[in-house]
């Protein structure tokens, strides 16, 4: 019997593996170990020991979990029965791998409207890499952008569904914001134009997320945090089964964030988020339902001249004023997207995986703005309401004020500072002014409100051809039912709104909606403005790797189809093509990529990547004045996008290094920006004030770079890491300039207005040069301190195209200003011209924690500062005002204080500190 019983073990296959901490080398207990491909799951036990029992042959990926330690994965194969024994297995601790609050981004902090270039998704899925993590948990703060890339660069993918909006092509992060367990961990990962498996990606990379409870962390969570931030606290719950033994699986995480003021005066946080994930395994069939949402409501804040800084300080906002005693904003984000998903992953042999997700979003998203009829506007920083104006209405014929103005200057800006009637919005007398009228609203609060219907198809096969090569292919596609309209929110005490425009010409009948004889709109009413865009998506995408010996090759490319239409809902009294559907616009796209790695030895690996791809443009970008009108861009193509990088990796155990250098180049991009602009007819100073779509078609930008990172040990608690990116981004070439604006109604809608001379500005929105140094202290007792410089260099303001063009230095009858006919013209017009570059400023940055065991129980605190210096200096963004629209208006030096270029600064030291309980 004992022979029998020897023969019996030795026919099982089995995989075995003892699993310490890399520090002291002492066994970890508790850790989880999963096969992934089967979804099989073991714990480590007190010696931590793990094994796997009666395994087929192929490929498995082993994964080694454990809370304040960094993940580890290896690749395995079994061939046939035996046992695999894996030897001693290191995890380093790693605090970053627990919820500790180090990085936490908020909407806010990741919303375009506060930065029109957005955050990338690097801010949310930061790796192992030191260069990202540095990205993600120093620098992403301070809105840098790798290597100067927008948001809408990157790729998100929801159980394979894209999570790029169609409006905009960026992600709004809010629709999970909170749920930082359940979106913790992508199961792919890939920045840049690196190799990917699960869709083509672009050029800010790929971030793939899978919300299946056997893909999550077991277990029990419970964590509060408090901050500074945009919201003050945070309360979360998640619990998650796993796959049980009768292979049922369901998670669930819910979480609140709330202020009833953030850190910035009249913005209040009032955020939920829920999920549930239900998984079934039926045999080598997955089954997973995921239902999640993020519904919120928040204050925002404005950009400032440095005018209204220097009176009120950067924290100032003029969006909020006092209604009855308590602060009310005129801007509310009110923001609600639930998603429903039913997955389907099957594991048909071990060769071949398919997964499939069926998908729908719906929901809204609102934002609230003042409307008034035949009033002033009433906006505390509208230019007619700030002292510059008045100082330049009484200087324009003579140098100096008189002493009775002089003394009406000096009690205006008294008031500014001090009187909140002026410096904020006066709620009391905006209901007043609808009360004496005792009809209409001459003021208003309205909601643009965008609903999008977005149904979702994606599927995805992995094939293991032979063992060097794998076969990805997939496709997707997404039909999305974009609604948008302005409602009347709250009417301010009046009976009704006027769904008039009384800016039109005595020519037109002003109404915005001609097939609508009611012009009285009450609460919860459609006014102004009513459109659909439909928008279908569909693409096909395939990839080949092949690995041998030391070579690593990955080729994929990829198909899409995209079609969208307007449908105007109203009949704009003064463009002829307001209502009914537009024309198709239909784009096809294709793409390849290149990605080779080869290993020159066990510690030395050179890799190259290289892509092609044309995008279609967003739908925005397509029909600029789609509020009103069925026009769309003249001569609107796809963006060409062509991207390569070198990188040197150094990998041993005590030093890990990376050298990359990067090339990128587009084309036929689109950029589309909206305000007044100041245009001169008849030879007039300020004679013609017009509000547009500027529209630059067929923009060409570059960038490139060098990106270095090193991160060593010290000693085995002690580690350093140093990180530089040195990049440089620019305008190309000159493109077209288009404004589309009401007054162009006869003639389509648009103007073609020429040249703008763009070649060699900055780009914005990101500093293109940043430096690192850092320091972390990890103690064998679970305790951890970090510390971090930080230097920032290179930042430019956002310019107006429209200061760039002959029309800015040219009056109407073709001669030039008098000023630039002088000898001296070109320094003069350097001057006006000259892009604004921001401070150089440096960073430091504090994190440090400690993690407990209670038994079965852990527990953490940990605090993370940003700005420890409180360096209140940095502008993170700005942008030249449109207004300035002719060179006599920019270079008059009191006049173009009146528009100065408007300013994000930096908020100063912030911190954030949370605690946490795993059972």
């Amino acid at each position: 019997m004992l022979f029998l019983w020897s023969l019996i073990s030795f026919a099982q296959t089995k995989i075995t593996g003892t699993v310490h901490t890399s520090a002291e080398e002492k066994p970890l207990y508790n850790a989880k170990v999963t096969l992934q491909e089967t979804g099989e799951e073991v714990i480590t036990d007190r010696i931590g020991y793990f094994q796997f029992m009666n395994i087929s042959p192929g490929i498995y990926t082993l994964q080694i979990s454990m809370e304040g330690y960094a993940r580890y994965q290896e690749k395995i194969k079994i061939q046939a029965e035996r046992i695999y024994e894996l030897g001693d297995i290191y995890l380093t601790f790693n605090p970053q791998n627990s919820d500790l609050g180090i990085i936490t981004l908020s909407s806010e902090e990741l919303d375009a409207e506060e930065n029109t270039s957005g955050a990338p998704a690097t801010l949310l899925s930061a790796t192992k890499d030191v260069f990202l993590q540095t990205v993600a948990y120093d620098w992403g703060a301070f809105w840098f952008r790798p290597r100067g890339l927008n948001n809408e660069n990157s790729s998100v993918l929801l159980n394979g569904i894209s999570m790029n909006k169609i409006s905009h092509g960026q992600v709004d992060y809010g629709n999970w914001g909170g749920l930082n367990d359940i979106i913790r961990y992508p199961e792919e990962s890939a920045f840049g134009i690196n190799s990917t498996d699960h869709a083509f990606g672009d050029l800010g990379g790929l971030t793939y997320y899978e919300t299946r409870p056997s893909k999550l962390r077991t277990g029990t969570g419970l964590s509060y945090s408090l901050t500074n931030r945009s919201y003050r606290q945070r309360l979360m719950l998640t619990h998650n089964t796993g796959l049980m033994k009768n292979g049922w699986g369901v998670a669930a995480s819910a979480s609140r964030r709330w202020a009833n003021q953030g850190r910035i005066p009249g913005t209040f946080y009032d955020a939920w988020a829920y999920f549930l994930g239900i998984e079934k395994k039926l045999k080598n069939h997955f089954f997973n339902l995921s239902i999640l949402g993020a519904p919120y409501r928040r204050a925002g804040n404005n950009p400032n001249t440095n005018e209204a800084y220097n009176l009120k300080g950067i924290n100032y906002n003029a969006y909020w004023g006092y209604q009855n005693g308590v602060k009310r904003s005129e801007r509310v984000k009110d923001n609600f997207e639930p998603i429903f998903q039913l997955s389907h992953h099957w594991n048909i042999n071990l060769k071949n995986q398919l997964k499939t997700t069926l998908s729908y979003q719906t929901g809204y998203n609102k934002y609230s703005r003042l409307n008034w009829y035949k009033a002033n506007n009433p906006s505390p920083i509208y230019y007619r309401n700030l002292p510059s104006y008045f100082y330049y209405l009484n200087t324009r014929n003579k140098e100096n004020l008189t002493d009775d103005e002089k003394e009406k200057y000096d009690s205006q800006l008294h008031s500014w500072r001090n009187d909140e009637n002026w410096s904020q919005i006066n709620w009391e007398n905006l209901y007043r002014a609808n009360l004496n009228l005792n009809s209409y609203a001459a003021y208003y609060l309205a909601n643009d409100v965008n609903k999008d219907d977005a149904f979702g198809l994606y599927s995805h096969l992995r094939s293991q051809l032979n063992e060097n090569t794998t076969l990805n292919i997939g496709f997707q596609l997404k039909n999305t039912h974009s609604h948008n309209f302005r409602e009347v929110d709250d009417l301010l005490g009046a009976s009704y709104a006027l769904n008039l425009d009384d800016f039109s010409d005595n020519s037109f009948s002003g109404k915005y909606n001609e097939n609508d004889q009611n012009l009285q709109k009450k609460e919860g009413e459609i006014i102004e403005y009513n459109y659909k865009i439909n928008h279908h998506y569909y693409e096909i995408f395939s990839g080949l790797n092949y690995k041998k010996s030391a070579w690593n090759v990955n080729l994929m490319g990829k198909m899409a189809y995209t079609t969208m239409l307007r449908n105007g809902l109203f009949k704009h009294y003064a463009h002829g093509n307001s209502f009914g559907k537009s024309k198709d616009l239909n784009f096809t796209d294709f793409g390849g990529k290149l990605n080779i790695l080869y290993r020159i030895n066990g510690n030395h690996y050179l890799r190259l990547n290289g892509a092609f791809f044309t995008k279609a443009p967003s739908a925005s970008a397509a029909f600029p004045l789609g509020r009103y009108s069925n026009t769309f861009q003249p001569d609107i193509r796809a963006a060409e996008m062509t991207s390569l990088d070198f990188s040197y990796l150094l990998r041993t155990p005590d030093f890990k290094g990376n050298l990359t250098a990067f090339y990128t180049i587009s084309n036929n991009e689109t950029q589309t920006s909206f305000g007044y602009i100041q245009l001169v007819q008849d030879n007039a100073f300020f004679n013609k004030n017009l509000f547009i779509a500027e529209v630059l078609n067929g923009v060409q930008k570059e960038y490139k770079g060098i990106e270095l990172s090193l991160e060593g040990k010290i000693s085995k608690t002690l580690a350093a890491t140093a990180v530089a990116s040195i990049g440089e981004y620019i305008y190309k070439n000159n493109p077209n300039l288009y404004y589309f604006s009401d007054d162009y109604a006869s003639s389509d809608g648009y103007k073609l207005i020429g040249k703008t001379y763009l070649k060699n500005y900055k780009l914005p929105g990101t500093p293109q040069q940043a430096y690192h140094l850092g320091l972390q202290y990890r103690s064998p007792k679970y305790w951890w301190a970090g510390l971090s410089a930080n230097y920032f260099k290179n930042q430019y303001i956002n310019i107006s195209p429209s200061r760039r063009t002959d029309n800015f230095t040219h009056l109407p009858n073709g001669k030039l200003y008098k000023d630039l006919q002088s000898e001296n013209a070109e320094a003069l017009l350097r001057k006006v011209l000259k892009q604004e570059k921001f401070s150089n400023e440096m960073m430091l940055n504090l994190n440090a924690g400690k993690t407990f065991r209670l038994g079965q129980y852990y527990m953490g605190i940990s605090l993370s500062i940003n700005n420890l210096l409180n360096n209140k200096n940095f502008k993170t963004s700005g942008f030249e005002q449109l207004r300035l629209g002719n060179y006599e208006a920019a270079a008059n030096e009191n006049y173009s204080k009146v528009f100065g270029n408007k300013y994000w600064y930096n908020q100063g030291l912030n911190y954030f500190l949370n605690v946490f309980l795993r059972f």
